[in-house]
């Protein structure tokens, strides 16, 4: 049997006070099914590959959950990890003294507690809370995914506005900011001493 926790509505008087009604009830839990892009390991390790910037392994071997960045030159990797981890740590699935720095460049962990729930596995607790995050992170997936195809696509199937047809713009002799006849400051000051031995 679980438990589930019904908060009753009070008085404008305790609602005042910040005070608040429980009621605990014990019912049999409803089936939860989640959908993720995932895979195991040999080792027993499932890898979620769901997110667009890490890679989220949870392994019941160690009882830890990783996140490894997609690619290290991402600067969205750890506020995404940072915000993974306070997720978990509200739902009450990792210890939050123990996330640190993995030991793989920009990964990070935690140590997922011991269930002392009868009828919680902690396991199935940290993937089910990981699909709970990633349906909060979904519309900012999503917002990347559009902008870097946006993004491909002007640059390299512009339209007419912003490209120009072959033999559109007229050439020139001399083109650009940059004047090839004009040497650098200090190429000029080394022929000076050059030429000055030379005459010497």
């Amino acid at each position: 049997m679980a438990t589930k926790i019904k908060i009753i509505p009070t008085d404008q008087s305790a609602a005042d006070t910040g005070l608040i009604k429980i009621k605990i009830m014990a019912e049999e839990p409803d089936p939860v099914q989640v959908d993720l892009l995932a895979r195991r390991a040999l080792n027993g390790d499932i890898m979620i590959f769901d997110h667009d910037l890490v890679d989220i392994v949870v392994s019941p071997k160690n009882n830890k959950v990783v996140t490894f960045p997609k690619n290290l030159m991402e600067r969205e990797v750890y506020p995404v990890q940072d915000r993974f981890y306070k997720f978990l740590r509200k739902k009450g699935i990792i210890d939050p003294g123990s996330v640190q720095s993995g030991n793989v460049h920009s990964s990070m962990e935690a140590k997922i507690y011991e269930s002392v729930l009868e009828g919680v596995d902690a396991i199935q607790s940290a993937i089910f809370a990981t699909s709970l995050f990633l349906e909060e992170e979904r519309p900012d997936i999503m917002a990347r995914k559009h902008l870097h195809h946006d993004m491909t696509t002007h640059l390299l199937d512009p339209d007419e506005e912003d490209s120009t047809e072959l033999g559109e713009v007229p050439h020139a002799d001399k083109k650009g900011s940059l004047d090839s006849t004009h040497r650098a400051y200090g190429y000029q000051y080394m022929y000076s001493v050059l030429r000055e031995s030379e005459e010497e």
